[in-house]
């Protein structure tokens, strides 16, 4: 595809770069492409209580596959009062730390680019961490070389990159309502919760955590499987200690 070969020669051009690495379909494909690039490659990844930790392992298993050790980079959002008091400049913040701990690390290999993954379709939505990206300097060459989330996951399936058709998800803490201050214990029930529903296969399955209940929402094909498993979503729920279940009836969305 044009467009791909497009992606890799950008990367070529920089000879050096860093990637920020996080398992999903749009960071596979660039951390592919800088390979492919022949340019020199070091791949981080934030680690941390708002990531799930097997979608983590996943990722490295995924990045290693490709032939990249990924680095592991310890960001303690939870303990960032910026980040827990969770208003809305929560996802700000979140890129912004990430960001400069990637940019540190960067630094002392003296690797002078700083990419990561974000695509055409991104620049749609309302997407506070982009300005972060955009105020420190770091390069989205998906973005700039036209390429959508269709097209990602469309050559990754060419490739016969396992992950090209695995659901978009986010941090743990987008499960939490603006204004609850994040905590350790909140994203620990929410990895539980998720995990617990894991077997059913709903796709783009999150758990909205409103304390002593639980907002489920799946995508919305999959909104009549979800009501028909209702009484076995609820069960492995309150086990968890939930006290009400909820089905978001519009389904999934952004």
């Amino acid at each position: 595809m044009v467009k791909y070969r497009k992606l890799v020669d950008l990367i070529r051009g920089m000879e050096n770069v860093a990637i920020g690495f996080s398992g999903g379909v749009d960071s596979t494909l660039l951390l592919k492409a800088a390979l492919d690039s022949g340019a020199e490659v070091a791949a981080f990844m934030a680690v941390g209580e708002t990531f799930p930790p097997e979608e983590q392992k996943a990722a490295i298993s995924l990045a290693k596959g490709l032939g990249v050790e990924v680095v592991p980079l310890k960001v303690d959002l939870v303990n960032e009062g910026r980040f827990a008091r969770n208003w809305e400049d929560r996802c700000y913040i979140c890129k912004r730390l990430i960001f400069e701990a990637i940019k540190e690390e960067a630094k002392e290999l003296d690797i002078p680019h700083i990419l990561e993954g974000s695509q055409v379709d991104d620049l749609g939505q309302a997407r506070p961490g982009r300005a972060a990206l955009m105020e420190m300097g770091i390069r989205s060459p998906l973005v700039e070389a036209g390429l959508t989330k269709a097209e990602v996951r469309s050559l990754l399936k060419e490739m016969g990159v396992l992950n090209w058709d695995a659901p978009s998800n986010t941090c743990l803490a987008t499960r939490v309502p603006h204004d609850v201050r994040i905590t350790a214990d909140i994203l620990r029930r929410v990895n539980k919760a998720e995990a617990a529903l894991a077997p059913f296969h709903f796709k783009e399955l999150r758990v909205r955590d409103h304390e002593y209940w639980a907002r489920v929402e799946v995508a919305k094909d999959d909104l009549p499987r979800l009501f028909q498993e209702r009484e076995a979503v609820t069960k492995a729920l309150k086990g968890l200690g939930y006290r009400r279940v909820a089905i978001d009836l519009e389904g999934h969305g952004d």
